[in-house]
């Protein structure tokens, strides 16, 4: 079952949201379905489905894991529901 996790990162900042980004190249995982970000007034906010949470964990401790380390990002809130719908515009 695919779900939704919204990520909420108090403190983070676009110029650290960028330099991840670019830093583990391939932005999006095996599994990934979406992912969007932009700015809050708290600091950023990503929303990503994937085709299970266990897809996520593994991009997590694979891949994006040492980068939000290396670039200081703080500790991420994160909520996950299971995915019911899902539209998709090309």
């Amino acid at each position: 079952m695919a779900v939704c996790l919204v990520i909420n990162i108090p403190g983070a900042t676009l110029e650290q949201y960028d330099n991840v980004r670019a830093a583990v190249s391939d932005p999006l995982g095996e599994g990934q379905i979406s992912h969007v970000a932009g700015a809050t007034a708290e600091g950023i906010c990503v929303v990503d489905v994937w085709d299970s949470r266990a897809d996520f964990d593994r991009f997590m401790a694979e891949r994006l894991g040492e980068q939000l380390g290396r670039f200081g990002f703080p500790e991420p809130q994160i909520a996950e529901f299971e995915v019911h719908a899902s539209e998709r515009r090309d």
